[in-house]
């Protein structure tokens, strides 16, 4: 990742604004005569030899003569890594296609894709500079996010759907439940990336969850076939064959509330969001999410 950075004539210092993860300096003389390497308190440094590390540097002033040898290392590549304590990198993420989830109630598979942003940072300098930065002279952005995405995506579909099974959320009340999925998920990809890459993940955010049209439409129609089933097992009925649409309780012909739970008889609770019909005691629609 670039940034601006000072190389004077003894000194070898980072300069930038600390906006960035890390960045590389290559020491064209380092032999000149007092050569110093001056690493601020913001940073790590990681000295390189040939493509190989030869010292992690916290902050302080280290004379480059101490880490090489005229008589060896006469021809040696020599390079500095300022890497980053405190900058934080905000990616984002996205399913590339839609996963399988299962529903506990009506027992029913259903796909659905996410996407959202997380925040990462240096957390070990020694092991992202092996399993992540390597040789590359200028990791951007985009190429740091492709290569977590992958990672994160994987946790994030295994920690939904056991969220799903554990919790018993039903397939129209996942929306609603985005940020205690968002917290589990950060706690799983915050140890596979440092344990991986030696990045730490500060925080994990579900922006968008999309169901497949299809499976919403046949998991609507499921979940209302259930009604039915327990409608037609009811062995009492009055003279209108009223049931409350909430709890199966039986009503009376001039009912205009449930005695048994109090919701209203024959109200429609309309989302203006999408205009999709939900229960009368719904307060979040079950198509979007929104809150009614």
């Amino acid at each position: 990742m670039k940034t601006n950075q000072t190389k004077e004539q003894n000194l070898i210092t980072f300069s930038g604004d600390n906006s960035q993860l890390f960045c590389r300096i290559k020491i064209d003389d380092p032999f000149a005569n007092k050569l110093t390497l001056l690493v601020p308190e913001t940073h790590n440094a990681i000295l390189i030899k040939d493509g190989q590390m030869l010292q992690t540097l916290s902050s302080g002033k280290y004379l480059i003569a101490k880490f090489v040898d005229a008589r060896v290392d006469l021809d040696a590549t020599l390079e500095v890594l300022f890497m980053s304590k405190t900058a934080k990198l905000k990616l984002l993420w996205g399913t590339s296609q839609m996963f399988p989830l299962n529903d506990p109630f009506l027992e029913e598979n259903y796909k659905v894709g996410m996407s959202g942003d997380f925040d990462v940072q240096i957390g070990d300098p020694r092991k992202c500079y092996l399993y992540l930065v390597g040789a590359n002279e200028n990791l951007t952005s985009d190429e740091l996010q492709e290569r977590l995405v992958i990672t994160v995506v994987s946790v994030l579909e295994n920690e939904t759907a056991e969220y799903v099974q554990t919790k018993q959320v039903s397939f129209n009340q996942l929306t609603v439940k985005k940020r205690e999925i968002s917290s589990k998920v950060l706690t799983k990809i915050n140890q596979q990336l440092m344990t991986d890459y030696g990045i730490a993940v500060f925080s994990f955010n579900i922006a968008n969850i999309v169901i497949d049209p299809g499976d919403y439409q046949r998991m609507i129609a499921a979940k209302k076939g259930e009604a039915v089933k327990v409608e037609t097992e009811q062995p009492q009925t009055n003279e209108k064959g009223l049931f409350c649409s909430e709890c199966g309780n039986k009503l009376s012909r001039s009912a205009k509330f449930c005695d048994n739970c109090g919701a209203k008889v024959g109200s429609a609770n309309v989302c203006k969001n999408c205009g999709v019909e939900n229960s009368a005691t719904a307060k979040f629609c079950e198509n979007c999410g929104n809150k009614l």
